[in-house]
């Protein structure tokens, strides 16, 4: 798994704190954001999801996939203040049973967009 973690307020929330998948459980602006970056790029990936932690896109080629995932180290009420909050971004890839089998590897090209 690949993990990249930054400061920035670029991200915040606009919907309220009740909208959110938790308290303090940001990053679907992120996600957002990253899908349409990765689609101007050529890179096809899902709209986002929600999850406890935050937020994810998908991105498939061929028989793999892979999950984006998108969250922020924040408390509840944080992403409202307008001050850059800690922000995470994770690459895993999602392996069917078959391929657990097999010991599939992530795929190269895949691997390449990170």
């Amino acid at each position: 798994m690949h993990r990249f973690e930054f400061q920035s307020e670029k991200f915040l929330p606009y919907l309220p704190e009740d909208c959110q998948v938790n308290p303090g459980a940001y990053g679907f602006e992120l996600a957002l954001w990253l899908s349409r970056a990765l689609m101007r790029h050529g890179i096809s990936a899902s709209y986002p999801l929600g999850e406890d932690w935050g937020w994810f896109i998908e991105y498939i080629e061929g028989e793999s996939e892979f999950m984006i995932g998108c969250g922020s180290h924040a408390q509840e009420g944080e992403g409202y203040k307008g001050v850059p909050i800690a922000w995470h971004i994770f690459v895993k890839q999602q392996l069917s049973l078959k391929q657990r089998f097999k010991g599939v590897a992530a795929h190269e090209t895949a691997l390449r967009m990170c």
